[in-house]
């Protein structure tokens, strides 16, 4: 199969296996050069197929030396298509994480449904006894309402009035104008019930009854805060509603693991960084672009694995915890920078045209949103035929 990019409203259609192989490899041999670092035994991660979720399963699984079993929602190859990219992550990440001489379990199915908790909480019983560590880091455009049997839809939406901006349309490299109108209250709680926290809470009170927590037990879920570039159509937008919701059932969690098992429920406000979620955030790519510009020329920008290994082994297991007065863990700090965002908003504002594509940090987000579904990555012949009847046999584990 001859495989090139297709893109359509800012949307992967396929993957290339063996950039995602390659992909996995990167990161794996720069995990290694990393410190080890005491941490969590047994990790649950609901997510960790691509972005935060599957930065922090490298870093654990190479550097804390943990147990990890990953849930995520992947679509097999078939006929003419290639499969998701989150697919092959999966079965890359078993191949080389076989070296770790732990355990990796990857489950493929619906994270929001009780038949996987169950599979999960079965799995876990049978080989761990426990988990330390639950890590929740699930992005989905849809959930099913076990209740009605109905699927419900997020909405990337204002709130109250509409929004004006700009934003980079991917596959013929151009820059658009974007109005996002305000959402309704029942868009807003469609959003909260998708991407907020009470499928975070589901997992954790199906694992606390099924008495598979271990004493001191931690689990953790990625926010986005921003500033005030980001504001409207982020943490003032249905998507903040929804990281609302994300952080009040953290505290209810916290409560509840305190008291019973010495642990705690952790936010982590993590930087902007190119995932396939973040880029159909209207505004968000010329925002990324600018922002890696910026940080790259003051040495304090960080890929995904540094950033999710910095929050493991320093915040989250170390003594070097930066919290706001919410108790967010504010891994952005580095980007939050006042410095930063004035910079960042000023480059935003002299390149509103094509000049964009002229900055490095623009590159560097388009050649990341490429190289996390498989393309744009040294050392493949994308001109070469894939054998996908062999490739098809792989499976996850």
């Amino acid at each position: 199969m001859d495989i090139k990019p297709s893109i359509r409203s800012n949307i992967f259609m396929n993957a290339h296996p063996l950039g995602c192989q390659k992909y996995i490899l990167e990161q794996v041999n720069q995990a290694k050069t990393f410190e080890s670092f005491k941490g969590p035994k047994n990790v649950l991660i609901i997510g960790g197929s691509s972005g935060y979720g599957l930065g922090s399963r490298i870093a654990l699984a190479f550097n804390a030396h943990a147990n990890t079993i990953n849930v995520s929602f992947e679509t097999a190859p078939r006929q003419n298509r290639t499969g998701t990219a989150g697919w092959w992550n999966n079965i890359y990440f078993q191949k080389y994480a076989k070296a770790t001489g732990n355990i990796h379990k990857d489950f493929v199915g619906d994270a929001f449904s009780t038949e996987m908790k169950q599979q999960v909480v079965h799995y876990i019983q049978e080989n761990f006894k426990t988990v330390d560590l639950v890590i929740y880091s699930l992005a989905a455009g849809a959930r099913k309402d076990e209740a009605t049997g109905n699927i419900i839809k997020s909405h990337i939406k204002t709130i109250g009035l509409p929004a004006e901006g700009k934003t980079i349309d991917i596959a013929d490299l151009s820059i658009k104008d974007l109005v996002i109108q305000p959402a309704t209250e029942e868009e807003t709680k469609e959003t909260v019930f998708v991407m907020g926290g009470s499928d975070w809470k589901d997992w954790i009170d199906t694992l606390d009854q099924a008495g598979v927590l271990s004493e001191g037990v931690k689990t953790i879920s990625y926010t986005y805060i921003g500033g005030t570039i980001t504001d409207t159509i982020y943490r003032g937008g249905t998507l903040g509603k929804a990281k609302e919701d994300l952080e009040r059932k953290a505290l209810l969690m916290n409560e509840m693991l305190s008291k019973k098992y010495h642990g705690e429920a952790l936010i982590s406000s993590s930087k902007a960084v190119v995932t396939k979620a973040s880029v159909f955030i209207p505004k968000m790519p010329i925002y990324v672009s600018c922002l890696f510009e910026v940080m790259t020329k003051y040495s304090v920008h960080e890929s995904i694995l540094e950033h999710k290994y910095r929050l493991y082994k320093d915040m989250v297991y170390g003594q070097k915890r930066i919290v706001d007065d919410l108790k967010r863990i504010r891994l952005d700090h580095l980007e939050m920078d006042e410095k930063i965002q004035k910079e960042t908003a000023t480059l935003m504002d002299k390149h509103t045209d094509e000049s964009l594509f002229e900055l490095s940090g623009t590159k560097r987000f388009l050649k990341d949103f490429h190289q996390i579904h498989g393309f744009q990555l040294e050392g493949i012949d994308y001109d070469a035929d894939v054998n996908m009847d062999e490739l098809s046999l792989l499976q996850p584990e």
